[in-house]
């Protein structure tokens, strides 16, 4: 067995995987001895999404990876996102039924193994296909990064609310005396068949605000929101790393 959850616990986890979803079309599962990651990338690399969920987390966490396939290094794959998602796509109905989620690895037939522990005695298992793969690891160093922001996820949620639901790509502008969001608009674009929608935000609206090059990035709502979604019923904060001399942005 890699671990078990109890039922609330089931939910934030099945939260990551269906937030991870709409990044990419496989889901990286690696158990390691300092928990268990969840990592996503889309087609083009350009976005990339991880969840690490630490021992603590589940009620119950072995890593037995690592002593069933006989290999120095810990044991890691890639799974299908749609097939996953037939586990998790209804959370309302694990919410209603199931009472705890059990996982486990299968190395014989190539299987990662779920099982829902439903009410009544009821125990429904599903077993999906693995590929062995290597670690999916972002190429982003956020100690690097002269800006970094902090916030509660809901300012931002609130933020991008602004945001017409078709707007494909948004700039973010990072100055030290402000911040401000902004629709992204082509240069060929004639700008009064446009509408423009711009939000700014102070700096004292931030948990943290330093901000040591300014910084214009654009980047895809739609991932953003991915991300910031399943963060909206935690208490974790988020922060905004940017580095404007390569143009990434590090959301941690």
């Amino acid at each position: 067995m890699l671990f078990s959850s109890l039922c609330n616990v089931s939910i934030v986890f099945g939260r990551a995987i269906q937030s991870l979803s709409k990044v990419g079309d496989e889901l990286y599962f690696e158990p390691r001895e300092d928990g268990l990651f969840l990592r996503s990338v889309n087609s083009s690399r350009s976005a990339y999404a991880c969840f690490q969920f630490s021992p603590n987390f589940f009620d119950h966490y072995v890593d037995v990876s690592v002593q069933e396939t006989e290999d120095e290094e810990s044991f890691r794959c890639k799974i299908g996102m749609k097939s996953v998602m037939t586990v998790f796509r209804n959370l309302a109905a694990l919410d209603k039924m199931v009472e705890k989620c059990r996982v486990s690895l299968n190395t014989s037939e190539d299987r990662l193994v779920f099982q829902m522990y439903c009410r009544h005695g009821i125990i429904k298992t599903h077993k999906l296909a693995f590929i062995e793969c290597e670690t999916l690891q972002a190429v982003c160093s956020k100690d690097l990064c002269p800006n970094k922001i902090t916030s509660i996820p809901k300012l931002l949620c609130d933020a991008v609310l602004n945001f017409q639901a078709n707007q494909e790509e948004i700039t973010l502008i990072v100055r030290p005396d402000f911040l401000a969001l902004q629709n992204y608009m082509e240069d060929n674009q004639d700008a009064t068949k446009v509408m423009r929608t711009e939000l700014t935000l102070s700096p004292d609206e931030f948990d943290q605000y330093q901000v040591g090059v300014d910084t214009d990035i654009t980047f895809c709502l739609k991932e953003l929101r991915t991300g910031l979604h399943p963060l909206l019923t935690s208490f974790l904060w988020i922060a905004f790393n940017l580095e404007m001399i390569t143009s990434k942005s590090c959301v941690l």
